[in-house]
């Protein structure tokens, strides 16, 4: 391999070392990998690091009121190039050498998903709630009704059909009693006829000479034969020598006004005698119509889809033993009863065949009258005997319709029908005094709401309630959500509207409870995040029997801040329509309940409506007692029936927030709330941060070499000036 007489001393070495530096290179480029492998670890656990460090600098205001996490988005760059630097920091080593000596190249962060958007507010709700919302909700809201699930169904299901029934049985007896005025008013006119026919009324009257007023046929009639004999006379004497022309002029006058005042009267009374009778007849059509609507409202009420909801939280799993109620509310039984206030098809047949007879009889009497006018208009024929008779059969069909249809006495037709219309009615007048009272009742109650309204409309709660109306607005155009106004819903007039709508808003109550029994949704977590974390009312402050304004702070009663929960369910920009409707609201409620109690205590009573009647004033009574108790004690028992529960009145609250459903509402609320008792603004507030981060370190061998191999390798690192450099992201969210 060498010449002859060359020296081939150092070509092993030369060789060991081009195949050492061959192994050396593969070695340092594999230690370079080794270290941007390690860099790329420590870059990612610092870049991590690094944006839970800014996380955690949460708004602890925020957290510690409401149990919410969120970050303001200020001093999140610099917190994060901080934590960055200082763990990129170098230490100094006695001994050693810096594997891994990274520096930092750049950082950003990036602040997304708004705490104040539905999806993300709701996410945390639920977080917070996943635990708490489930046992709160069966033990503080079904566990307590339950007990009195099939009771109050009883009663809901009852009072809905007899509210239902009272006012079709109230107008039908109104359309019966108007028929009978109408049969009366027509009735009436007839008594102008019989006066001007005979009065006073007789079976026979005779002849009597001329003298005196003429004021009927009779009069007439008894006096003809005395004018026609000196008529005669007369006629037979030269007419300067006649001697009884006054008399008989004065005869002819009488008898003349008398037919006059006599067609006109008949005339009118057979106009008012047709015209009353067919307005008879339609409200007895009516009348009749209303009937056949009871039948339905019978018949449609025992299918009553509500029912299925009181049913679900009566056979609802709940923790404990449980409560069972003492009462018994016999709904079947109770709307049983309610066929008896149904009339026969048969009596409507009845009445408007007697009033067709009414007119019928009339008709048949003015025949006999016009008969007795048109004999007295003849004064030349002589007959007296006639005329007395047309008048004596005038009066005899005149008195008989008189004694059937205008005198008071057993055989009076008209009476008959009001007696029989009066029969079916023996317990109206008991109602009519019992929903007197429960007039009353009712309006202390609308009293005290009227007298809360009056204190009302201080400028700081009005101011405080109008910022709070932008914030809520702010939060509604933010979700791209429709705003409409709450809108008030006042107590009713009427005892039995407001007995039914507080049978209603219980049926809203249980089918809100019902809906959350087997699926645990979104609103249920809201709700009872509400409760825990919203204040309200503070019912003290109305101590005693009566609403007493002396004992109020207006100041702060009417803030927003201790009205909250109030506000969120019912949404009133204003100091009092959050509190009224909700002191309205826990009435109706307590009103449900005790008239469930009422149709216990009243069940033996016959009558069904004399019943609802007597249910509702016990009701209306019990309700306003517990509206006492709840502001001086602070809870009521929930029943009569179940006496070893009591209810407060955030409980009710509890109970208006599952019948309130609307939840986009609800969290906008809530955030205005929070917006105005921390300014802290959700709409700016973070959730979400998304971190980058990028790092370099100087390489120790063949940068050249590793750029190549790195690009060969399709990383997306880059290799500069001898240093490699990464970039890693990092998301983290609450």
């Amino acid at each position: 391999m060498f010449k002859k007489g060359e020296s081939e001393s150092g070509a092993v070495t030369i060789f060991l070392a081009m195949v050492l530096a061959v192994i050396f290179m593969f070695v340092a480029v594999f230690i370079d990998y080794a270290r941007i492998g390690a860099m790329k670890v420590q870059t990612e656990r610092l870049s991590h690091a690094a944006v839970r460090s800014v996380m955690s600098s949460y708004m602890p205001e925020l957290q510690q009121r409401y149990g919410l996490f969120a970050h303001s988005g200020e001093q999140g760059d610099f917190i994060m190039s901080k934590v960055l630097n200082d763990s990129t920091k170098p230490i100094p080593h006695r001994d050693g050498l810096a594997i891994i000596p990274m520096q930092l190249d750049s950082s950003g962060l990036v602040f997304e998903r708004e705490l104040g958007r539905y999806d993300h507010f709701n996410q945390q709700i639920q977080e917070e709630m996943k635990y708490k919302a489930p046992i709160d909700f069966l033990y503080d809201a079904v566990t307590r009704f339950k007990p009195l699930s099939e009771d109050l169904k009883q009663a809901a299901h009852s009072v809905d059909v007899l509210r239902k029934l009272q006012k079709l049985y109230d107008k039908r007896e109104k359309s019966l009693e108007q028929a009978i005025k109408k049969r009366r008013e027509a009735a009436k006119t007839a008594e102008m006829v019989a006066k001007l026919v005979m009065d006073p009324p007789s079976s026979y009257f005779s002849d009597s000479p001329m003298g005196g007023n003429i004021r009927s046929l009779a009069d007439g009639a008894s006096r003809y034969s005395d004018y026609y004999s000196k008529y005669t006379e007369d006629e037979a004497r030269e007419p300067l020598l006649r001697i009884y022309g006054t008399e008989l002029s004065e005869y002819r006058m009488d008898l003349t006004g008398v037919l006059f005042r006599l067609g006109k009267a008949r005339t009118e009374a057979a106009s008012t005698h047709k015209q009353k009778i067919e307005e008879a007849n339609d409200l007895i059509e009516e009348a009749k119509q209303l009937n056949e609507q009871m039948k339905q409202v019978i018949k449609d009420g025992e299918a009553r889809a509500a029912n299925q909801a009181y049913d679900k939280v009566g056979q609802a799993n709940t923790p404990g033993k449980g409560v069972s109620s003492s009462g018994n509310v016999n709904g079947a039984e109770l709307r049983k009863k309610t066929e008896e206030l149904v009339r026969k098809d048969t009596e409507f047949a009845a009445f408007t065949n007697s009033q067709n007879q009414q007119l019928t009889d009339y008709t048949y009497a003015q025949q006999k009258v016009m008969a007795a006018e048109s004999s007295l208009r003849n004064l030349t024929d002589g007959d007296s005997y006639q005329k007395r008779n047309a008048v004596l059969s005038a009066n005899k069909e005149i008195q008989q319709y008189m004694d059937r249809y205008v005198k008071s006495s057993s055989s009076n037709v008209i009476d008959q029908s009001a007696q029989q219309i009066d029969d079916y009615r023996a317990a109206d007048k008991e109602r009519a005094k019992v929903d007197k009272q429960s007039q009353q009742k009712l309006n202390e109650a609308q009293n005290k709401i009227k007298l809360l309204v009056a204190t009302a409309g201080l400028e700081e709660s009005s101011k405080q309630f109008n910022e709070l109306k932008t914030y809520f607005n702010e939060s509604i155009s933010f979700n791209k959500t429709s705003s409409e106004e709450s809108v008030s819903s006042e107590m009713s007039d009427d005892p039995y509207d407001a007995g039914g709508d507080a049978m209603t808003n219980m049926d809203q109550m249980f089918g809100g409870m019902s809906g959350f029994i087997d699926v645990l949704g979104d609103e249920l977590f809201q709700n009872e995040y509400a409760m825990h974390y919203f204040s309200s009312v503070d019912l003290s402050m109305l101590s005693g029997s009566k609403t007493n304004t002396s004992t109020l702070e207006p100041e702060s009663f009417f803030l927003p801040e201790s009205q909250e929960l109030e506000y969120i369910i019912y949404g009133f920009h204003n100091p009092y329509g959050n509190i009224t409707a909700a002191y309205g609201e826990v009435f109706t409620i307590r009103l449900a309940i005790r008239t469930m109690e009422g149709l216990v205590e009243s069940s033996k009573l016959g009558n069904p409506l004399l019943i609802l009647s007597k249910a509702i004033l016990y009701g209306l009574e019990h309700a306003l007692a517990d509206m006492n108790s709840l502001a001086d004690d602070g809870k009521v028992e929930l029943s009569k029936y179940a006496k070893q529960i009591s209810v407060t009145y955030r409980d009710h609250l509890r109970f208006f927030l599952l019948a309130h459903s609307n939840n986009e509402k609800k969290m906008s609320r809530m955030m205005a709330l929070i917006r105005l008792n921390t300014d802290i603004d959700l709409l700016k507030s973070y959730t979400y941060a998304s971190g980058q981060t990028g790092m370099k370190m100087k390489l120790w061998f063949l940068p050249g070499i590793t750029k190549m191999l790195g690009t060969i390798s399709g990383s997306a690192d880059r290799v500069e000036n001898g240093s490699v450099y990464i970039t890693i992201q990092s998301d983290y969210s609450y």
